[in-house]
């Protein structure tokens, strides 16, 4: 295996009747496709978000609004760490 590729691994409970959909509706489709689908979807529908939901904060030495900033803190995701 490359060293540029992580592997996370995910379990399932063959008891557990959610799981047991989740393993139906899978079935032999290629796994790591729809993963990454769902998360690239999320990733759209949040930064949508996002731009959509700006605040506004009155400043109240000049009492003219003043945009929040928003923080977005990185994930802990080592193989996004530089070199």
């Amino acid at each position: 295996m490359s060293k540029n590729k992580w592997v996370r691994s995910i379990s399932f409970n063959r008891t557990n009747p959610d799981d047991i959909k989740r393993l139906n509706f899978i079935g032999k489709k290629s796994f790591s496709r729809i993963v990454k689908k769902l998360i690239d979807e999320e990733i759209k529908r949040k930064s949508s978000i996002t731009i959509n939901s700006q605040s506004v904060v009155p400043n109240n030495s000049i009492g003219k609004p003043q945009q929040k900033q928003q923080v977005v803190p990185q994930p802990y995701n080592p193989m996004l760490r530089g070199n």
